[in-house]
């Protein structure tokens, strides 16, 4: 979703329920993806002050991954067509074997991060100089913005990036993922009778 719409006023931001602590969002600068059969671990890092740490952890499954990049890549068509291209991206590097201890061993991840925040959904806002990504839980009776994460326009070419090469590398290990369109029918998920 945009904060701007070319062609008239610009669509109100979904109601999610938001605590204060996460309204404040965290800027990353850094962003690293692990892959298990099951989840997705996407790390945010902020490295512009000594140590690097990571501000944001999300746990997504493999099908929600998909719908969130296609999120972004749905926003940043939108940002695009207001404000012009975003710079190449920037290339991205991949761990090799044994590295992500090394990689994790320069970081500084705090108790509160560690396990990480769960998400099936996502809702992007963007100003000239910024995206906003509001990780979502949407489950009944409301949806609730579980992480808040802050990049430049040209990190979030980086991190459109990544997600890509992290679902292809799962995709030729454990086969293809649905194509991340969320279903248009709603679904009860539980009954509470």
């Amino acid at each position: 979703m945009s904060s701007d719409a070319p062609d008239g006023p610009a669509p109100q931001p979904p109601s999610f329920r938001i605590d204060p602590a996460t309204r404040r969002g965290a800027y990353a600068t850094g962003f690293i993806v692990i892959h298990t059969r099951d989840e997705f671990i996407l790390d945010f890092v902020a490295g512009f002050d000594p140590p690097a740490r990571v501000v944001g952890r999300i746990v997504a499954t493999p099908v929600h991954l998909k719908r969130i990049l296609a999120a972004l890549l749905d926003n940043v068509g939108r940002y695009e067509k207001t404000y012009g291209p975003i710079p190449a991206k920037i290339e991205s590097t991949r761990a090799k074997p044994g590295q992500l201890n090394d990689v994790y061993a320069q970081l500084h991840v705090s108790d509160d991060v560690l396990g990480g925040i769960y998400a099936n959904g996502l809702a992007v806002l963007h100003t000239p100089h910024e995206f906003i990504m509001d990780f979502t839980v949407n489950f009944p009776p409301a949806a609730k913005v579980t992480a808040r994460i802050i990049v430049s326009p040209p990190h979030l070419r980086r991190i459109i990036s990544v997600l890509g090469d992290n679902i292809s590398q799962y995709e030729d290990r454990f086969g293809k993922v649905a194509d991340g369109v969320a279903p248009t029918e709603q679904r009860l998920w539980f009954n509470l009778n």
